[in-house]
């Protein structure tokens, strides 16, 4: 299984050498130069939503609440949907390079400083939890416990990788990757309900969308702040930005939308059948598990690469973006080879983040806790009256802070207040309708 591992890392690598030589610019490395087809936006989505938090993470959740662990990547089906349906082909319309870019054609150079702040500061986080599963996946295929070692090796090599090929690269190996793990997750699903040992009831009498573990009150604050971040995240608008025109765009959302509900079912099934026949788990992660004890060995390693697959499309995904950001947006400059020495600082800081944290769902909701309150509404409002207005900008501003500080103050300080993400949120929307109120009409701009 390691030398299957080694053998998929290395293809990987010599794709990112291959499209070395083919990036010619800052577009080619950031945006994979704005031309993509429909099917590989589509694969390059499913491939960057399926990570850490829609495998590990959310086996680890099946254990504590069951079935309402599917809402994880349901609510950030919703989020894309909408996405699909209201924002798409105007987000693209803008030609922008990255999401603060695309703020900065809207609301001005002040807005889009303070939107790469936040994000900057938040989504070292996501990249973090990434690697972090990766080192267990890593520990499983070699039966070794240094967590730490291989945790940092597993860095370096993605670190690598993503430095070499920039986003080029990256929209291919994802495309290769989600058929992995399509594959993978679709092979052990069969495997478990059809052909294994075990009692199919516990999943399907155990059905349901609430429960005494997880009430209506948390699915609301994962609507808002995880569906938010797949309406407007950086790395889904990301995909949405590579794409070759509006339409695609559009079609590709819409698309992965539904893929990704299906897929949340699924492998929330996967976990509740493991949890429900296999009782020596004695505290380890579902999925992990069944790779050496219950699955045979052709689908074991198949499900164990299309793990790894998981999270390699997940990071490269967030170093890329994080770096053209911090080069673009806040540096406010366009060299690749900068580009490429932010990529792997930036990792760096990642690899540092996961040494002290071990909650991979933990570590997405703190980085989602500080993006989603402070961005998603000001940039859905904005989106939305572009063609009407000229915001207010101060006012606009002053919605992206509040929303974002008190998201901080939960992630970082009073953990316990777990309603003030969503108090930021509200707060940030009615300061976006009030920025939109005290506008300027874009005719009245046009006459001045």
């Amino acid at each position: 299984m390691l030398a299957f591992v080694i053998l998929y890392v290395i293809l990987l690598l010599v794709i990112g050498i291959v499209d070395c030589f083919k990036v010619k610019n800052f577009e080619d490395y950031a945006v994979a130069g704005k031309k993509q087809s429909g099917v590989f936006v589509v694969l390059s989505l499913m491939a960057t939503m399926i990570g850490a938090s829609a495998t590990i993470g959310i086996m680890g959740r099946v254990t504590s609440i069951g079935f309402p662990a599917f809402w994880w990547l349901a609510v950030g089906s919703i989020g894309l949907i909408l996405q699909s349906v209201l924002l798409s082909e105007r987000v693209r319309g803008f030609n922008a390079d990255t999401l603060p870019d695309l703020v900065q054609k809207l609301v001005g150079k002040t807005g889009s400083s303070i939107v790469a702040l936040i994000i900057i500061i938040s989504w070292p986080g996501i990249v973090a939890s990434q690697i972090l599963a990766m080192s267990s996946i890593l520990a499983l295929v070699t039966g070794k416990e240094n967590n730490k070692t291989l945790m940092l090796i597993v860095a370096i090599a993605v670190i690598l990788y993503t430095i070499i090929g920039g986003q080029l690269s990256v929209i291919k190996t994802d495309a290769l990757q989600f058929i992995i793990i399509a594959s993978a997750f679709l092979a052990t699903f069969v495997y478990l309900f059809f052909f294994a040992k075990g009692d199919n009831s516990v999943v399907t009498d155990n059905i349901e969308l609430l429960n005494s573990s997880y009430k209506l009150k948390d699915l609301l604050i994962q609507l808002f702040i995880v569906g938010g971040t797949y309406l407007l995240g950086p790395d889904v608008i990301s995909r949405t930005l590579v794409a070759k025109d509006g339409k695609t765009a559009k079609r590709s959302s819409k698309i992965a939308a539904v893929s990704l509900f299906v897929f949340s079912i699924m492998i929330v099934m996967i976990g509740m059948w493991i949890v429900g026949n296999v009782k020596e788990l004695d505290g380890q992660n579902p999925l992990l598990y069944i790779i050496n004890d219950v699955l045979p060995m052709p689908i074991g390693t198949l499900l164990a690469v299309g793990l790894l697959s998981t999270l390699l499309s997940s990071a490269d995904t967030c170093l890329v973006n994080l770096a053209s950001i911090l080069e673009h947006d806040v540096l406010k400059r366009n060299k690749v080879s900068e580009l490429r020495i932010w990529t792997g600082i930036i990792g760096a800081i990642a690899v540092g983040i996961a040494f002290f944290k071990g909650d991979i769902i933990v570590m997405l909701t703190g980085a989602y806790s500080v993006y989603a309150p402070g961005i998603v509404c000001p940039l859905f409002v904005a989106l939305l009256t572009c063609k009407k207005k000229k915001l207010c900008v101060p006012v606009w501003i002053a919605a992206v802070v509040c929303g974002g500080l008190c998201g901080a103050l939960n992630t970082y300080i009073w953990k316990e207040l777990i309603y003030l993400p969503i108090t930021g949120m509200g707060i940030s929307l009615v300061l976006s309708l009030l920025a939109y109120k005290l506008g300027t009409s874009v005719d009245e701009v046009k006459e001045t």
